[in-house]
């Protein structure tokens, strides 16, 4: 169980963090003025989101996770409602989720679908996958702000390099 909360947390939370640099590439609101300027905004905003976001669920959206998981089938064992325990741990996972306002929630609402999907496909998690996964971010940001390098490099940034 542990590993596919580790897989789910790293797969949810990389995607989250893109989605989020590209609806919100300048989170303090300078003014983006050219398409270039938009791309080098949402290159610089997923790195800052993953480098911050990813420790926070990693550590916090998996063992909320563990406990929404155990509350809802300890509960929907009590109610025996077939659907109980899915939308008590989706509700569970929302309201962990709210500690970071909107953002969490729709952290923790994505969190919660790629666990289910993982988990109603009875995927079997490998160690090559849970190291894979937790390289993801890793390579994301690295991607990223090498990018961001190249663009300057090949824009004339190569000439501060003479000097």
């Amino acid at each position: 169980m542990l590993a596919r909360k580790i897989l789910s947390a790293t797969i949810s939370g990389v995607l989250f963090f893109i989605l989020l640099g590209f609806f919100i590439p300048n989170p303090f609101g300078e003014p983006i003025t050219s398409f270039s300027n938009y791309f080098g905004s949402v290159l610089l905003s997923i790195s800052a989101y993953l480098l911050y976001g990813t420790p926070i669920i990693l550590f916090y959206g998996i063992i909320c996770s563990i406990i929404s998981d155990k509350i809802s089938v300890l509960i929907s064992e009590k109610v025996k409602f077939n659907n109980a325990e899915i939308i008590l741990s989706g509700l569970l996972h929302a309201s962990f989720g709210l500690v970071f306002a909107a953002y969490g929630l729709v952290a923790s609402l994505l969190y919660f679908a790629v666990d289910r999907v993982i988990r109603k496909r009875k995927m079997h998690v490998t160690g090559k996958q849970i190291i894979t996964a937790l390289v993801l971010p890793i390579a994301v940001y690295v991607l990223c702000l090498g990018s961001l390098a190249a663009a300057d490099f090949f824009s004339g940034g190569w000439k501060d390099l003479l000097v």
